[in-house]
């Protein structure tokens, strides 16, 4: 039984990893805040303090689905120096995750004066610190012997460094970034084997503005980690735009392919609308599963953010 019990939970858990990237929030990066798989992201917009809350559930019309919940804030606090955090939970069941993190990050401006556009040309770094826990809620297990070692310790955390870089010119972006990597013993699932797997991040973008406030955004993003498990992200977002500080409409499609040694399959893809009116952001997607990993005929999944970009007292177009 002891063997059945750690092989159930183990499988359980690993497979959220595996359909989630990753910590359960990396894939929100589209919706929410970027600085999510990339610390040199924190700050990049000199002008505001970005707040930003998120939601998903991995199964919309599932009772009791696997859900996750993210918020970060981030922003500069003096000269080209800034500083984020974020917070996640995460319920799978009868796993729960939690965890935070801080990071920083230092903006350099690339001043090329041929260029005339409304967009900062920066090239930036960041550094961060994580925790992430796991507890189990036995309670929600039946077993032959509660009182099983398998069964009494319930929690474990494990701390990580992550790192990143980036940059923003001429309407080019590019990023690249290391994260969960291992400061403490990572032994962060209940058969002390399977440890959380270090991800390595490739971004890279162009923003074609078609007309005044027109413009389309494709991107790409590629992970592996190092369990040699890799996806690929195809992304279209285009803006509508009004006003300035970047208010306005995105509406756009994501595409997201899973991959490992030996298949490759597409996992989902996901519409996506966002606004920006003055300070309120908020958006939406809607994950349409193409794989067929699913529960009761149940694939598809959704998301929401909600944040503010407020003003920042500290802040100004980098020198």
């Amino acid at each position: 039984m002891k063997k059945i019990t750690l092989f159930i939970l183990t499988l359980f858990s690993l497979s959220k990893v595996e359909a989630q990237q990753g910590l359960p929030f990396y894939n929100h990066y589209l919706v929410s805040d970027k600085m999510l798989i990339n610390p040199s992201y924190a700050g990049q917009d000199p002008n505001v303090i970005s707040i930003t809350g998120t939601h998903r559930n991995q199964w919309d019309d599932l009772p009791e689905s696997p859900s996750t919940q993210t918020v970060s804030a981030h922003g500069i606090i003096v000269d080209r120096l800034a500083v984020g955090m974020q917070f996640f939970n995460d319920r799978n069941g009868a796993v729960k995750m939690t965890g935070f993190g801080i990071n920083a990050a230092y903006h350099i401006p690339i001043d090329d004066r041929s260029y005339d556009g409304n967009e900062i040309n920066v090239f930036s770094f960041g550094v961060g610190a994580s925790n992430v826990s796991q507890r189990f809620d036995y309670s929600k297990i039946i077993a032959e012997d509660p009182n099983d070692p398998a069964l009494q310790e319930d929690k474990y955390s494990t701390y990580f460094a992550n790192l990143g870089l980036s940059f923003k010119y001429a309407g080019f972006s590019a990023g690249v970034s290391v994260l969960d990597i291992p400061l403490s013993q990572n032994v962060y699932y209940i058969n002390n084997v399977e440890p959380l797997p270090t991800w390595y991040y490739f971004n890279v973008g162009y923003k074609w503005n078609v007309s005044e406030g027109i413009a389309l955004e494709p991107s790409l993003v590629y992970n592996l980690n190092s369990n040699s498990e890799r996806h690929l992200d195809i992304n279209l977002m285009s803006h509508i735009g009004f006003g300035d500080n970047n208010q306005g409409v995105d509406i756009g499609v994501g595409y997201k392919q899973g991959m490992d040694s030996k298949n490759s399959n597409p996992l989902f893809v996901s519409p996506i609308l966002k606004f920006k009116v003055g300070s309120l952001k908020a958006g939406i997607s809607y994950d349409i599963g193409l794989s067929d990993y699913q529960v009761d005929g149940r694939k598809n999944g959704m998301l929401f953010s909600l944040g503010f970009d407020l003003q920042n007292p500290w802040g100004a177009r980098f020198d």
